[in-house]
């Protein structure tokens, strides 16, 4: 039964079903006692054999619905993917590295987060996590972000993929940290505006309703108008607008059911050149079940100034945050990349001047990268950068059959961007790519 799993799950990743049957050939092998002849295999041989030998464990460590939910993600790039042995448990919670995927200037971490003894987790849960190289003081990505891919009831388990880009290429045996802070289940979030100017329900310089708590401070009473018309909500404004002691109030109704909140009431004033300048209503009051925020200061004379209200919550009716400290080690494998110079002019935006002068690309399976040369990104004061978006030089890449491909952007600032192949490409096969308009031929000799 587990063989015929195994070979079925792999031979929907693997491209060389031949490589699949000399693999098991080898392992049986081992198994046995035999001694195999030593063979050198090629990057991708590797990359295929590491994938065979990682789906045993990751079917059964991660189970068939997280398993199946990283074969999805990664797709057709499986094969290039390889294992994460990395663990380490804080506060009841199991944070373990499973694949990883890189080319230097892309990678993509896959990592379950398993509550070993409760139920704080779930298909919405939130996770606070920084990325670093452990050689190294400095963040190599240009840009990161965390989304979780699905949660296993049954064994109380999210899976999570980490994507990043990078401003430099990461070396081949490059260690990457990964850093865990917190994490919170059944997270959920909510927001509320009113405007100054809205006719049905805005803010007036009349003084609205209010009353004193027993400490002395001012809160307004619920407006019935906003009651009836956020009612339900999980969160509402319940009234807002100039309490009697002349300070900008404004009410909040929290959810029943939350065990963890985090609202934030905010005003939108004008400056004295007219941009709008967020300030936070910092004075809270609790009544009545209620919260009373209070901007004091700000009375109905400086209404004109005013914009609107916003109410911005995070919640979760399952959890408090759980905060601790986990860090795992993340060994990359980065897929081969192909570099070739170039000299290349390239144009600053529309109605801006100057240019800059791209320097080479980076070839990879599975992205392609444009580089520029820094030294030429100033003009002739030595001082200004000409405004130049890189991303609108969709390359085209064309291989020997004639099959021409065009990467999806991915990422970048004003001298290197970055553009990622929907399926995975063979470098060998590329004869020339094609950047503003210029052939640029591809020399693998």
């Amino acid at each position: 039964m587990f063989e015929h799993d195994y070979r079925a799950k792999f031979d929907e990743i693997a491209p060389d079903r031949a490589l699949v049957e000399r693999t098991r050939d080898r392992m049986k092998a081992v198994l046995s006692g035999e001694k195999a002849r030593p063979r050198r295999l090629t990057r991708r041989g590797l990359v295929a054999v590491a994938a065979a030998a990682a789906l045993t464990v990751t079917a059964l460590a991660a189970g068939p619905t997280l398993w199946q939910a990283i074969q999805n993600d990664l797709g057709s790039q499986a094969p290039y993917a390889t294992q994460v042995e990395a663990a380490c448990e804080d506060q009841g919670i199991r944070i373990e590295g499973v694949r990883a995927l890189a080319d230097g200037r892309m990678v993509r971490v896959y990592f379950t987060a398993q509550d070993l003894n409760e139920n704080r987790l779930d298909e919405t849960t939130q996770i606070s996590c920084s990325l670093m190289r452990t050689d190294r003081d400095v963040w190599p990505y240009g840009s990161y972000s965390v989304r979780q891919l699905s949660y296993d009831p049954d064994s109380r388990t999210c899976l999570f993929v980490l994507t990043a880009t990078g401003w430099e290429s990461v070396p081949e045996g490059a260690v990457l940290c990964l850093d865990v802070e917190r994490l919170l289940g059944g997270y959920q979030s909510v927001s509320q505006r009113i405007s100054a100017s809205s006719e049905r329900a805005g803010i007036t310089e009349k003084l609205l309703p209010s009353t004193r708590t027993q400490d002395g401070s001012t809160v307004l009473l619920p407006q019935p108008e906003l009651e009836s018309a956020d009612a339900g909500t999980p969160f509402s404004i319940v009234a807002a607008g100039f309490a009697e002691d002349g300070n900008l109030h404004v009410r909040v109704r929290p959810a029943n059911r939350a065990v963890w909140q985090n609202v934030t009431v905010c005003a939108t004033i004008l400056n004295e050149d007219g941009a709008g300048i967020g300030r936070d209503l910092e004075q809270v009051t609790l009544v009545e079940g209620d919260l009373d925020y209070c901007l004091e200061g700000f009375g109905p004379e400086q209404l004109p100034r005013l914009t609107q209200v916003e109410m911005l919550v995070d919640y979760s009716a399952l959890s408090k945050p759980v905060e601790g400290e986990w860090t795992i080690e993340i060994p990359l494998q980065t897929v081969e990349s192909e570099h070739f110079s170039i000299s290349l002019a390239l144009p600053a935006d529309l109605g801006a001047e100057g240019s800059v002068m791209a320097q080479s690309l980076e070839l990879s399976p599975l992205s392609l990268t444009l580089v520029c040369d820094q030294d030429t990104m100033y003009l002739e004061d030595g001082k200004t950068i000409p405004f130049i978006t890189l991303e609108k030089f969709t390359p085209t890449v064309v291989l020997k059959d004639g099959t021409v491909l065009t990467p999806t952007y991915a990422d970048g600032n004003s001298w290197w961007a970055t553009w990622a192949f929907d399926q995975p490409v063979d470098p060998e096969q590329v004869v020339f790519i094609t950047l503003n308009g210029q052939t640029i031929p591809v020399d693998q000799s």
